[in-house]
């Protein structure tokens, strides 16, 4: 599939929504999707959408840049009348009902609200994310290449590892090679649980020094042609506890039940329920999270979300996380995370980083 009807598969999606909701036009105004939608890279645009016609209003620095990453896009610069511009825009190509996404700030909203005059609005942001949850062969690539970078500075990184080592020194690490493997940038805040650090979900690299039989959580990502990874791994320092390694293999045994349990047609909240039956049976859900992964693509959280009762039925070129953990303050905590694709016959994991890594 070329670029051109890569786009023009894509716009049908925003245009049956149109058809629809009996509206004439929709704006787009965030980077995902403005890139799902023309591919245009730029960090300013007003993407505007009708049945027959696609515009960006762009300011002069991406004039040229929007012109060779769209397609049958006309692009419009602005000055210093953005607002006006596009208002006068979407009055121009027609609309008099549009759809927005909800994301737009207050700020920016109610000038070009009074500017739209007596244009139609409705918001719309869960539709849109649903288009972009099965991802197409390109998106696919893309993530395989994010998630190949990752693991390949990921495994430099292990045989730099030693007990002493501050958290910020394995982040700091990593963020370098990954960089030298191709990353153009991280898809989140790093993080890095030492010990009882391990307990915070989302914990911050610090200063603090890995102790010999201490557990370490790393959860980080790359982005890669602008698609997300996102990886887990519990690394054990020295001689770990007989207790702690309980622990961790229970994460282990839960994320396997929820990734055996992938496949289509099954609903998301069947593959969570796999993964709790586990944590259940042993007494310890208490100490687990509400969910268990979430999509990934152009953000790092996306549709589907695989979350207790959630019904999202799973269809082929879903991508999301499966990433168990369980948490116990002042003790340590343990996740592992793998980035899964929901194929025609079942579920490949994209992942291929051992689970069970001892440093030391």
């Amino acid at each position: 599939m070329d670029r051109r009807e890569t786009f023009e598969k894509r716009l049908a999606g925003v245009r049956r929504y149109l058809a629809e909701k009996n509206l004439d036009g929709a704006m787009f105004t965030s980077y995902e999707n403005r890139r799902y939608y023309c591919g245009f890279t730029g960090s300013n645009g007003y993407l505007v959408v009708t049945p027959d016609r696609v515009a960006m209003v762009t300011d002069k620095r991406y004039t040229t840049q929007a012109e060779q990453e769209t397609v049958d896009v006309e692009i419009i610069e602005h000055a210093a009348n953005r607002l006006e511009l596009v208002a006068d825009t979407v009055r121009r190509l027609g609309v008099t009902r549009m759809v927005m996404e909800s994301c737009m700030t207050v700020e920016e909203y109610f000038p070009l609200k009074e500017k739209l005059g007596s244009v139609e609005i409705t918001f719309e942001q869960e539709y849109f994310l649903e288009q972009r949850m099965v991802k197409d062969e390109q998106e696919i690539a893309c993530t395989r290449e994010a998630i190949a970078c990752a693991e390949a500075g990921f495994d430099k990184l292990l045989g730099r590892l030693k007990i002493g080592m501050t958290e910020k020194d394995v982040a700091d690490e990593l963020h370098y090679l990954v960089s030298k493997e191709g990353a153009e940038a991280l898809s989140f805040g790093t993080i890095v649980g030492s010990g009882p650090r391990g307990a915070l979900a989302h914990a911050f690299p610090t200063p603090k020094r890995i102790e010999e039989g201490e557990m370490v959580v790393v959860d980080f990502g790359v982005m890669k042609d602008g698609y997300c990874s996102d990886m887990t791994r519990t690394l054990l320092f020295g001689k770990v506890s007989g207790e702690h390694m309980r622990i961790f293999n229970l994460v282990q045994e839960s994320q396997d039940k929820a990734i055996q349990a992938v496949a289509p047609g099954v609903l998301a909240r069947t593959v969570e329920d796999a993964h709790r039956a586990v944590f259940l049976r042993e007494g310890l859900d208490d100490y687990a999270l509400r969910g268990l992964g979430h999509g990934i693509g152009l953000q790092i959280h996306e549709c589907p979300r695989i979350v207790i009762g959630n019904e999202t039925v799973l269809r082929p070129g879903m991508i999301f996380t499966v990433e168990p953990g369980l948490y116990f303050p002042g003790d340590c905590g343990v996740r592992t995370e793998d980035d899964v694709l929901v194929t025609e016959n079942g579920v490949e994991n994209l992942s291929h980083t051992p689970h069970e890594i001892h440093i030391g």
